[in-house]
């Protein structure tokens, strides 16, 4: 998929990789091979470790616990998100803000789609977390350029 890039910017300003074309007719990425999980990437900023994108879930696909080493800003556009840490579901038009390290584990209640903000400071944006407590996977900045 090709990327278009902001055509003029200001000297110094950061570098924003946009998606080509308009959202609505771009196809959803799997994230895992049974495609419970799959995501539209709408921006890229390498340089302040920031991504806008579209998550697309199953009902029934449960997150498991991890963390966000970011800021992170979800609004639900369709759908029903548990979070188990804080015993909250989030419906369609709710707002949920993530702070940098909050540790989760989200259970999807029906189809859903969300708009998720990440601003970070490092390549890694989400560490997913075993039983013992250990970091078993990640997403990074390059899982989203590829998708992109």
């Amino acid at each position: 998929m090709q990327q278009a890039e902001i055509a003029s910017k200001p000297e110094n300003a950061p570098m924003v990789k946009v998606a080509e074309g308009m959202a609505s007719q771009k196809n959803w990425v799997a994230m895992d091979e049974e495609e419970n999980f799959n995501i539209k990437v709408l921006s890229l900023d390498e340089e302040r470790k920031s991504v806008e994108v579209l998550f697309k879930i199953k009902g029934g696909y449960r997150s498991g616990p991890h963390k966000h080493t970011c800021e992170t800003h979800v609004y639900v556009i369709k759908g029903k998100v548990k979070n188990h840490a804080i015993d909250c579901t989030f419906n369609a038009g709710d707002y949920c803000y993530q702070p940098m390290n909050d540790v989760h584990d989200e259970e999807f209640l029906e189809d859903t789609i969300v708009y998720a903000s990440y601003r970070g400071e490092s390549d890694t944006l989400v560490e997913f977390i075993d039983e013992s407590g250990q970091v078993c996977g990640e997403f990074k900045m390059d899982d989203f350029r590829t998708a992109m």
